[in-house]
């Protein structure tokens, strides 16, 4: 899927009253929340092309990636890699994160390459629970940071900044590695296929709504694949499907300016009138109304 499919969401400065946010053009930033999560703050789907570092201070939350939820406590750490698609959900009143973000190019230009293929294999794994030592490191970390990012006239400000994100993400790379070495957790085979489906869900959802060719892809039956998705996660197939799609559907009627008739056919219903049909059977509401609401 490419990432013009669900649109990246971008934080301007004014964005979210409770939030401050220091950046480096479009490179780099970083979000300092002041208050409780605003209620608009991420309610809508999007995908990010940035990574994405995700640390909660208080509270509790959920946090969906790639259509999986996962449960947010304190010290809990999410790294969420280039291309997800994240959704905030119901979270506590005194829900608190650190958020800091760099793009690809950011990162790379510090030979990071090598660094994001080993978080390659943190993307059905992104959360971990910190230990109250590494929490208050990573903490006093990102305050370091904070310090040199706010420098606005420092004539190296970049150069500082993106040489302490470097070594702040060797720092997250040990951890994972070291909780994963730690407590290997096995996976079933059924386990591994879900995963799999999933990867070719978010790579396909737009254009393939049927079980047969998900299944020729795995090399499976379609009756056989269909129970171990079952199995393991208690939907169907189509149920993913349709997931992804009103995923996606929510993102644009929220996010751009497309009109209904053109987000009916970027994701291949064959008219308005269907997708409006679909979309209200799921949400219930209409897009016109979901988009005004």
């Amino acid at each position: 899927m490419k990432t013009k499919d669900i649109p990246v969401v971008s934080i301007e400065k004014n964005a979210y009253r409770n939030y401050v946010v220091e950046r480096i053009s479009d490179e780099f930033f970083m979000v300092v929340q002041q208050g409780p999560v605003p209620d608009s703050a991420f309610n809508y789907p999007f995908r990010l092309d940035n990574l994405i570092v995700v640390m909660c201070r208080e509270g509790q939350g959920e946090l969906v990636v790639d259509f999986i939820r996962y449960e947010i406590k304190p010290n809990d750490l999410v790294l969420i890699l280039p291309g997800s698609i994240v959704q905030l959900g119901e979270h506590s009143d005194d829900f608190f994160l650190y958020v800091i973000g760099a793009s690809q190019s950011f990162i790379s230009e510090k030979s990071m390459k090598s660094n994001i293929q080993l978080f390659l294999h943190i993307k059905d794994n992104p959360k971990v629970n910190l230990e109250q030592k590494e929490a208050e490191m990573l903490s006093a970390f990102i305050d370091f940071i904070h310090d040199k990012l706010v420098r606005v006239d420092h004539a190296c400000r970049r150069e500082i900044v993106q040489s302490l994100f470097l070594g702040f993400c060797y720092e997250i790379t040990a951890v994972f590695q070291q909780k994963m070495d730690r407590n290997p957790q096995p996976q079933s085979r059924y386990e591994i296929l879900f995963k799999d489906l999933m990867q070719l869900i978010v790579a396909h959802y737009k254009t393939e709504r049927s079980v047969g060719f998900y299944a020729g892809k795995l090399c499976l039956t379609d009756k056989y694949l269909t129970r171990v998705i079952r199995e393991v996660s208690g939907k169907t197939i189509s149920e993913w499907i349709k997931i992804a799609l009103i995923f996606d559907a929510k993102s644009q009627l929220k996010y751009t300016r497309k009109t209904i008739q053109e987000i009916s056919n970027d994701l291949n219903f064959p008219n308005p009138s269907f997708f409006g049909k679909f979309f209200k059977q799921h949400t219930g509401m209409t897009p016109k109304a979901y988009r005004m609401s």
